[in-house]
């Protein structure tokens, strides 16, 4: 079943996870502790599962919660790179650039550059074409 849960929320979670304690966070994202374990409940509450383990010391995600804090990552990484090829070519940084290169250059090389530079930059599309 498909819930609506605010961003905000699950940023939430994670930086509960990276700093192990509510109060870290709430330090860190610059909102009240308390407002901040408020809003890790509702998660919880809403997903029908405990993703963190409290404790005097602080928290420690549960087995289902580190799972869950995982594909979190993973799925809004996706997301944050999405959002900056969008927001790269609404900067009008989307466009063609014809670039020679030497003729001396052996064949190989020329891919193991171009490879180089496709994995340095994810957000750029690559077309090589013959003029």
């Amino acid at each position: 079943m498909r819930r609506r849960v605010q961003l905000i929320t699950l940023d939430c979670a994670l930086i509960v996870a990276e700093e192990g304690s509510f109060l870290g966070a709430s330090r860190r994202m610059g909102i009240h502790h308390s407002a901040l374990s408020r809003r890790v409940r509702s998660l919880e509450h809403s997903l029908g599962t405990v993703l963190f383990e409290r404790h005097a010391a602080g928290v420690r995600p549960t087995l289902l919660g580190a799972k869950f804090l995982g594909n979190l990552r993973r799925v809004l990484a996706e997301l944050d790179g999405t959002l900056a090829m969008v927001a790269t070519a609404k900067k009008g940084q989307a466009g063609n650039l014809a670039a020679d290169f030497d003729a001396s250059v052996h064949a190989t090389e020329l891919l193991d550059i171009v490879v180089d530079f496709i994995r340095s930059r994810p957000d750029v599309i690559l077309r090589l074409a013959k003029t």
